[in-house]
């Protein structure tokens, strides 16, 4: 797999395996919680196969839906997530390596 240079995308999506990432999420717990997070993965993997630009507007459309059920706005949903996000160093040394 090439890995991606920043502001690039060249990933082979067909070649990514999950697993060890899903054994991570779902180690995190609580149960429920961690099979949908593993469940949406699996959503995201299945249409970056089809066209990883599809990504970017899956995750506006996301933004957008939660805005409207929570009363709230795209941009205020996604300032609470960044705010809950991982560190860059933790994602790039703990997580991202768990894609590969």
């Amino acid at each position: 797999m090439v890995r991606p240079q920043p502001h690039t995308s060249v990933v082979d999506w067909d070649e990514v395996d999950p697993a060890r990432l899903f054994e991570s999420i779902r180690a995190r717990g609580p149960a429920a919680d961690a099979e949908r997070t593993v469940w949406a993965f699996e959503q995201m993997l299945q249409n970056a196969r089809i066209d990883d630009e599809l990504l970017r507007h899956l995750l506006v459309a996301a933004a957008s839906l939660i805005a409207y059920h929570e009363g709230s706005t795209p941009r205020h949903v996604l300032e609470q997530v960044f705010r809950r996000a991982v560190a860059d160093d933790e994602w790039r040394e703990r997580y991202a390596p768990l894609l590969a």
